[in-house]
């Protein structure tokens, strides 16, 4: 999936759970689903095995999301973040980095929720720019840790679908993340950590793996009206 078809994607999940309320403006009412817009920031640490020595940068994320939740149980969230990565080792390369990513969850049981994502990340060097897209499905454990004020989450994906341009795509493709999080009735406020770890195949003796792992913080308002607590 290009980063163009992750747009695409988005705008149309977008649009489809913006219609209903289109339809109430015309009647003259306005109901949103509920959600939050968000400001976001990350420090993003890129790590490459070559299998003939070690490549790192890392650098600071900036960027912008957007949660709809039309049901207590389903929710969207598309994400936009930009930076650049400075080189940190020797034989590494300062790069700009992009990436959109759209992530959709499901409430199977009251500490269980399933996900799906599919993200487009560009890098951007002085000698090249490289292209990822993937597809992946995951799930993640959840529960209160101050009760209405606080939640803990613990995530992990896989990723059966990935293409980088100019070269094969990972043999295996694993995620793992943690968060905290305060959604408050105008405050929506989250702090977590994800690492994703690609292993490539051998190629001439040589297996490359690289990881990409991000602190991000995130701080939105909330609008829309939430259905009553009884019924979440």
């Amino acid at each position: 999936m290009s980063r163009q078809r992750c747009l695409t994607l988005g705008a149309s999940v977008l649009i489809a759970l913006f219609a209903p309320p289109a339809v109430a403006v015309a009647q003259g009412r306005l109901t949103l689903p509920p959600g939050a817009v968000s400001v976001v920031g990350a420090f993003a640490d890129h790590r490459v095995d070559t299998g003939l020595g070690l490549e790192r940068a890392f650098g600071p994320m900036f960027g912008a999301q957007l949660d709809v939740e039309p049901d207590p149980r389903f929710g969207v969230s598309l994400r936009a973040l930009g930076g650049t990565l400075d080189a940190k080792l020797p034989g590494s390369e300062t790069r700009s980095v992009g990436e959109l990513a759209l992530t959709s969850r499901l409430d199977v049981l009251s500490w269980f929720r399933g996900t799906v994502s599919a993200v487009g990340r560009s890098y951007s060097g002085a000698l090249a720019r490289q292209h990822w897209s993937e597809l992946s499905l995951g799930g993640e454990g959840h529960a209160p840790l101050i009760d209405g004020i606080l939640d803990a989450s613990l995530g992990l994906s896989l990723a059966p679908v990935v293409r980088v341009t100019g070269r094969q795509g990972p043999d295996l493709a694993v995620a793992g993340s943690a968060r905290l999080r305060h959604s408050g009735e105008r405050l929506d406020l989250s702090l977590g950590y994800s690492l994703e770890r690609y292993d490539f195949p051998v190629v001439e003796g040589t297996r490359r793996v690289e990881e990409i792992s991000m602190l991000t913080l995130r701080a939105g308002l909330r609008f829309g009206r939430r259905p009553p607590a009884s019924a979440q």
